[in-house]
């Protein structure tokens, strides 16, 4: 999302400061919540908008769960939330992603370093609790900003990046440019490689597959005890 958004003249949004394989990673420099504070506004003087990815249990600020809420309830006035309709595929990427260190291919040796990584069998345990507490994890997220009144916009990752119409993808991303920037969209400032970010078989934003997920020990177990209508399939 934050590639195609930087593809629309005005807009300079950072690729998730606070994950640790991002080259401007400011994670480290974060030890309490004024530090947090100071790394935010250090962000705003150089960007009008910053990607965040979190986990209800604090990541990527490890048992600090209080720093993502400060993100999202006080750091802007904005905020735009992808998520997923197949939580399972989310989820599960999440835990291969862990395991081989690997969250973006931002360079072909991270594809290599992926692709090359000796799995060992996830935590199905961990999987199905994961996706036990998804819901209200989604719904207490939306009660946080409505209490912050902070404007906000909720988004399928499905709708913008699995569908195969250009003026759709374009529709869907002028909708959100025109929320975050309270302007009306105009397609003339859109580059091409904003609607490139957004294409399916871009290797960049699809750091998971099929071909990942056999690589997983346990991955047909996973998909036969966990997968289901309401949650999403693996290879469905």
């Amino acid at each position: 999302m934050a590639q195609a958004l930087n593809g629309y003249l005005g807009i300079q949004s950072a690729m998730e400061p606070f994950s640790a394989d991002w080259s401007g990673n400011v994670r480290d420099q974060v030890r309490d919540l004024q530090s947090l504070k100071r790394e935010v506004e250090r962000l705003w003087r150089r960007y009008n908008g910053f990607k965040h990815v979190w986990e209800p249990n604090g990541f990527p600020f490890e048992g600090r769960p209080e720093f993502n809420d400060y993100l999202l309830t006080q750091a802007t006035d904005c905020v735009i939330l992808l998520n997923r309709r197949n939580v399972l595929r989310r989820i599960v990427s999440w835990h291969i992603a862990d395991q081989a260190g690997v969250f973006h291919l931002w360079r072909d040796e991270d594809r290599v370093k992926l692709l090359n990584h000796r799995f060992e069998p996830l935590d199905i345990n961990a999987i199905r609790k994961q996706l036990a507490r998804e819901r209200e994890a989604s719904a207490a997220v939306e009660r946080q900003l409505d209490e912050a009144r902070v404007a906000y916009k909720m988004l399928w990752y499905e709708d913008l990046f699995r569908v195969e119409s250009e003026d759709r993808k374009r529709s869907a991303l002028g909708e959100v440019i025109a929320f975050i920037t309270g302007r009306p969209f105009k397609p003339t400032l859109l580059k091409h490689r904003a609607l490139r970010a957004m294409d399916p078989a871009n290797a960049q934003t699809n750091v998971n597959s099929a071909v990942t997920y056999e690589a997983v020990p346990n991955i047909h177990e996973i998909e036969n005890e966990l997968g289901c209508a309401q949650t999403g399939f693996l290879f469905r």
